[in-house]
């Protein structure tokens, strides 16, 4: 028989009670979650935005260095300061927050920007050049951090923007759902005990008529 077509019991109200506190609970812990991921990620977008604005200040600095030795060098001399060591193998890591996984990523330890792995004299390059190298192996330190920032942040707001839709499904949808269904099923039983008051109450009257004319026999 669908379940939909049976009468409403003292059970179907329990059980519907305990539905609404147990997504009241996971409501809660959602809730929970995202103040904590709000939090993780006001402090990680001020971080990246320091970030930001050091990298736009340390590249307006090289490229007006890299500016000055094109003017005075020549392209060739920058043919001389390209690294030899190919493309950078990175290591990746997993790392959980909260219930949001993200990769935070790291060069081999032998791949690091060394000026040792330039093809070019330092005796024979103006100062424009050791510079411009100086100030590649200071940013390329930050380097990583912005990119790992950037992949995290990138993560944590996909996994608050999944919290937020469960948390209004859960306030917006479900709970109310639950609501109605139990005070439907409150009111008929309210209903159904009334019409059996008032079916017991007759019955009691009438039998009190039956004896009473019994009496007068």
């Amino acid at each position: 028989m669908n379940e939909s077509l049976r009468p409403p019991t003292r059970e179907q109200l329990i059980d519907v009670r305990r539905q609404m506190a147990t997504v009241q609970y996971g409501k809660e812990l959602l809730e929970k979650k995202r103040d904590a991921l709000l939090r993780t990620l006001e402090e990680d977008r001020r971080n990246f935005k320091k970030l930001e604005s050091f990298f736009r200040e340390q590249m307006r600095h090289i490229s007006f260095i890299y500016a000055l030795i094109r003017m005075y060098e020549g392209q060739s001399v920058l043919q001389f300061i390209k690294s030899e060591r190919g493309h950078t193998q990175v290591v990746v890591e997993r790392h959980t927050l909260m219930g949001c996984h993200y990769s935070q990523f790291k060069p081999l330890k032998e791949q690091v920007f060394s000026l040792s792995g330039l093809a070019y004299d330092p005796a024979m390059a103006s100062l424009y050049v050791d510079d411009l190298l100086n100030e590649m192996k200071k940013i390329e330190e930050k380097v990583w951090l912005f990119i790992n920032l950037k992949a995290k942040l990138s993560a944590l707001e996909k996994e608050l923007s999944k919290t937020m839709l469960k948390i209004n499904t859960l306030q917006y949808i479900l709970i109310p759902t639950l609501h109605k269904e139990e005070s439907r099923i409150r009111d008929i039983l309210s209903e159904r005990e009334r019409q059996e008051r008032y079916a017991v109450k007759k019955l009691s009257k009438k039998k009190k008529l039956q004896g009473f004319s019994y009496f007068q026999e």
